[in-house]
């Protein structure tokens, strides 16, 4: 196929740009009939949110490091102890969330002329960082190092990643012209859980199929959030996601929602919150069925299925 051919040779090339390769992949997902994949394109070419949960190698190694003097003697980019952190707090210094956009990166990495990239923390920090060194010296400065070569390295994981799922489709598309006969070999595999074996490793199943949608709509009557709420948590989606869920209702009263997927700009943002986490793992649910299953729950909610 021909757009298969023409992602493989972006990827595959040392001129090739990588977003070009990402809007051709969502090209490829919607002509597939997969568009529940193509939020992992989007959050790759758009970045990820706060909200999100970030995929693996966007999670970079850090090491704090302090200016700190005690009025005679000066220390410049000194690494600090931190045992006596609290664990989840020293975790979280020592970790680097990368959530820009590729092109965003891309252009970090390239106009970068050190090995570090240098991310300030917060000054009040100082206080609690300083309680590590010695007595006498206080900390006027603190900073993590991160390695440009592992932010570099993101692009790299994207672009071997993407790689190995349109190689695996090519054997499959090679012989394929129409969006038609596209449709028709699709149908002979699981597309989905190739995609998501390639991107996010073999941890992972994807099944597809109606019927968790159908005991969702059988489920819910028109705004019982409570309703909602329990279908959703047997579901596995946690309460405090539940909670927030609420609130976003609540935000887009102002909203009217009288059209079937079309709900107002915050339940929208819960949305992909939640498709992130099925994206990677922290909410256990398939990637193929998170999609369909908020949308259907959220729907009957709204009386927009019958």
């Amino acid at each position: 196929m021909k757009l298969v051919d023409e992602i493989i040779e972006i990827l595959s090339s040392d001129n090739g740009i990588l977003s070009n390769a990402l809007i051709k992949t969502k090209v490829l997902l919607h002509k597939m009939g997969h568009k529940e994949l193509v939020m992992w394109v989007n959050k790759e070419l758009n970045g990820y949110t706060e909200k999100d949960e970030l995929p693996n190698y966007r999670i970079i190694s850090a090491q704090v490091r302090v200016y700190a003097t005690n009025g005679v003697y000066v220390v410049n980019s000194h690494p600090v102890p931190m045992k006596h952190l609290n664990k989840e707090f020293k975790h979280s210094l020592e970790e680097a969330k990368i959530a820009y956009s590729l092109a965003i990166i891309e252009k970090m990495v390239t106009d970068s002329d050190d090995v570090m990239f240098h991310k300030p923390l917060p000054m009040e920090l100082n206080g609690i960082l300083g309680e590590g060194l010695a007595s006498s010296y206080i900390v006027q400065r603190a900073w993590s190092e991160i390695p440009v070569a592992s932010v570099s390295n993101i692009l790299m994981q994207v672009r071997s990643r993407l790689l190995d799922f349109v190689l695996e489709l090519n054997s499959e598309f090679s012989e394929i012209e129409s969006d038609k006969e596209l449709k028709e070999a699709v149908g002979r595999f699981d597309a989905s859980n190739l995609f998501n074996n390639a991107i996010f490793g073999d941890n992972v199943t994807i099944l597809l199929g109606s019927e968790n949608n159908q005991k969702v709509t059988n489920s819910i009557i028109k705004n019982d959030f409570e309703a909602l709420s329990k279908i959703l948590q047997e579901n596995g989606v946690d309460r405090s996601d539940v909670a927030l869920l609420k609130d976003a209702i609540s935000d887009d009263q102002s909203f009217s929602i009288v059209e079937k997927d079309k709900f107002g700009p915050s339940v929208k943002s819960w949305i992909e919150s939640m498709l992130s986490k099925a994206i990677n793992t922290s909410w256990q649910i398939e990637l193929g069925v998170a999609g369909s299953l908020l949308a259907t729950a959220l729907n009957s909610y709204y009386g927009l299925i019958t």
